[in-house]
């Protein structure tokens, strides 16, 4: 006889445990989808710099950095060799044109003075006797012409009587004697005008030797003059008013011709020598507006020259200054500088992302309305300035963007922020 077993039923764990393990298992990943998303990689919040996009004008600078540099500078040199025997000024002293700067000490150049004014005494005193003694020639040959002229006249005298008798019938002049008055006077006139002829020339003669003397002792004189302004180059004087910036030449040292002796600038008139990279001089015009920074004020200026030139990936733009300088502004002032270079209205502009070149496109990841993702959008990107960029497409009016480098995470299309 069979007998029955009794069945223990199963327990509810048993008979429906896979049934709510899957139901479990969903349940986990539908919560682990909501928490994480698509996000297959995570970020500390603060390790990243988030920027909101904003609208309004944009204002397209250029941020460059300088020094200011003196409109008006002179090198000071030596315009004779000489010892520095006086040093009247150090940098930073004040000093009018003309005024002493150095004085050297040169023995030759005096003896050479000396003796320069003596060669010029002794030309001048040989040129004044040798016109007493043409005058004293001339003197001479005068009163030889007077004498001529006298017996030619005698001699015409005679003549004109002797004719007067022939005239008459008058038997007292014989022919023989009457040509020979004629022949007489004859003599004298040519004698006369010979003298004359010979004055003349002697005239032409002083003239000529008076001329030859007077440039004999102007090359004398010449010489003594540029002896007497080497003498006095031995005073180095400033060529223009100023601010010493500088002085070559200590005490006791030797100067040779063409040294520099000191550097003179003025620091009423200065200009802003900016250095700006090279990639962004292309947007950079004459005329344009400037904002130079001293740390302490700000000075109005102007691009007043852009050098052709690029060394070491800078190009030298000079920036007049037309607001009045600020106590502090000095030669060799490290400055800052913000060239004006357009205005954008109502734009679409965020604070410049690392690594997001101007006029390009490119990958910024976007938050999202919580701000617990952030999924990477394309945007295209516009005018940049010194830490903005315009927006020209892919973000809106508020939204919010990680501007911090995101290179190590590119790869990812969304990122979780813990």
């Amino acid at each position: 006889m069979d007998i029955q077993r009794k069945v223990n039923p199963k327990p509810f764990w048993k008979k429906y445990g896979v049934v709510l393990l899957v139901v479990a298992l969903l349940i986990g990943t539908y919560s682990i989808k909501n928490i994480l998303g698509n996000a297959s990689y995570f970020i500390e919040r603060s390790a990243v710099v988030i920027a909101k996009v904003e609208q309004g004008d944009f204002r397209v600078n250029v941020r460059a950095t300088g020094v200011l540099k003196p409109l008006n500078i002179r090198w000071v040199s030596s315009q004779v060799s000489g010892r520095a025997e006086q040093v009247f000024v150090k940098a930073g002293a004040e000093v009018n044109k003309g005024d002493v700067l150095v004085t050297l000490s040169n023995p030759e150049l005096h003896r050479n003075l000396e003796k320069a004014r003596w060669e010029l005494e002794a030309k001048k005193a040989e040129s004044h006797v040798a016109f007493v003694m043409l005058e004293s020639q001339m003197v001479d040959l005068e009163n030889s012409v007077l004498s001529a002229k006298y017996s030619y006249q005698s001699a015409k005298l005679k003549l004109d009587a002797e004719t007067a008798l022939l005239a008459q019938g008058n038997a007292t002049v014989s022919a023989l004697e009457y040509q020979r008055s004629q022949l007489t006077v004859k003599q004298q006139m040519q004698y006369w005008r010979a003298q004359q002829q010979k004055a003349k020339k002697m005239k032409a003669n002083m003239a000529a030797t008076k001329i030859s003397q007077n440039a004999r002792i102007g090359l004398v004189e010449n010489n003594y003059q540029r002896v007497k302004e080497q003498v006095a180059a031995l005073q180095v004087r400033s060529s223009t008013s100023g601010v010493v910036q500088q002085v070559s030449l200590e005490l006791g040292e030797r100067a040779q011709v063409g040294d520099s002796v000191a550097l003179v600038a003025d620091q009423k008139t200065l200009f802003a020598e900016l250095q700006v990279q090279e990639v962004r001089v292309r947007d950079i015009a004459l005329g344009q507006l400037v904002t130079i920074d001293t740390r302490t004020s700000e000075i109005i200026g102007e691009v007043m020259r852009i050098d052709p030139a690029v060394k070491s990936g800078m190009v030298l733009v000079d920036v007049k200054l037309i607001s009045d300088l600020p106590v502090e502004a000095r030669p060799e002032l490290t400055v800052d500088g913000l060239i004006a270079i357009s205005n954008i209205e109502n734009a679409l502009y965020v604070k410049r992302p690392v690594y997001a070149p101007r006029h390009s496109k490119v990958g910024l990841y976007k938050l999202s309305q919580d701000q617990q993702f952030a999924s990477k959008h394309a945007v295209g990107l516009g005018q940049s300035s010194v830490n903005k960029i315009q927006i020209i497409e892919g973000l809106m009016l508020g939204d919010e963007i990680i501007v911090s480098d995101t290179s190590s995470w590119q790869e990812h299309q969304e990122v979780k922020l813990n």
